[in-house]
């Protein structure tokens, strides 16, 4: 799709009344209905295999596949964004990459689906629409929404990636199939396992799907007992966990972590340009709701099980 389609198709879906359509009677039951979806999916297949068709040299560069682990609202909007700056990288925000390799798209057909993605968000201004808060993740001179080569790809998806691979434990091995497409025989799959205080996105859980306590809460430890399942079944080297208050405390220092393992070289002028976007100090999403004493104490002896989440509090 050229830029200029792509900029009249953004400017509509992302206008009032296209959202105003998709919220509320028929409109809400259509853009919902698997019938849409399954209509989405199969253009979304046709397009991208034209786009191999028309261009077999693109995304020959591409060795690694890159796919987020563990729960929304904890800080991947964020990371992926600073990583589609990146002139090596394609990430788009929240696409759900996990539905393609499920329908039976090519290495180079995900390529293509992924980077218009990172297109259309590069011209929304890098803005997540469902946020409780919407502020911008545009990293300013870099190459969110194009690329000089694409050599890792992949989304932000966390939370319904983590289910899926969990309920489906073969869809890991069509991952990885995917990945071994690579022009050079070397496609690899790396994991970013993204962490947040945990009472953040427990709140936000509630605020946003309006969800007692005990639902809120028991959601979000039945997705973390699906990350340590699949941690098992994925090589260590294979896995980075990142906690997102670190990101924000020291966006250089954690980006260059990230990148180094996803093998993209990080240069001062890339690594500056990012670091100006991010906000010195976390969202205290937790404070959104009243939390009682007793909330409080299911949250911290839950998280006793699992080595990621030790060290966190409600207070810090």
């Amino acid at each position: 799709m050229s830029w200029t389609l792509d900029h009249l198709s953004t400017s509509l879906f992302n206008s009032s009344s296209w959202r105003r359509f998709t919220q509320q009677g028929v409109g809400r039951a259509v853009i919902r209905g698997d019938a849409y979806r399954h209509l989405l999916l199969r253009k979304s297949y046709l397009t991208s295999y034209v786009a191999t068709l028309r261009r077999p040299e693109a995304f020959e560069d591409m060795r690694t596949l890159c796919l987020f682990i563990g729960h929304n609202k904890s800080g991947t909007s964020l990371l992926g964004s600073l990583l589609d700056a990146h002139p090596d990288a394609v990430l788009p925000d929240d696409m759900d990459v996990l539905r393609f390799v499920e329908a039976g798209f090519s290495q180079k057909q995900i390529g293509h689906v992924l980077a218009n993605g990172a297109r259309r968000d590069f011209l929304k201004g890098r803005v997540t629409a469902r946020r409780v808060q919407a502020y911008s993740f545009l990293v300013p001179g870099q190459w969110q929404g194009r690329y000089r080569r694409a050599q890792v790809v992949g989304d932000s998806t966390s939370g319904s990636t983590t289910r899926r691979l969990a309920q489906d434990p073969a869809l890991l091995d069509r991952v990885r199939g995917v990945a071994s497409q690579a022009a050079a025989g070397e496609g690899t799959v790396r994991f970013l396992l993204v962490v947040r205080n945990p009472f953040d996105p427990i709140s936000y859980i509630m605020v946003r799907g309006q969800r007692s306590f005990e639902n809120a809460i028991d959601h979000y430890f039945t997705n973390c007992a699906a990350v340590a399942g699949l941690r098992r079944r994925i090589d260590a080297g294979e896995v980075l966990t990142v906690h997102y208050e670190e990101v924000v405390a020291s966006p250089t220092a954690q980006l260059a972590r990230v990148c180094d393992f996803l093998g993209l070289e990080a240069d001062e002028a890339y690594l500056a340009a990012c670091r100006s976007v991010v906000h010195p100090s976390p969202e205290r999403s937790r404070e959104r709701v009243v939390w009682e004493p007793r909330w409080r104490r299911e949250v911290e002896e839950r998280m006793k099980a699992y080595d990621f989440l030790q060290g966190y509090s409600f207070e810090g």
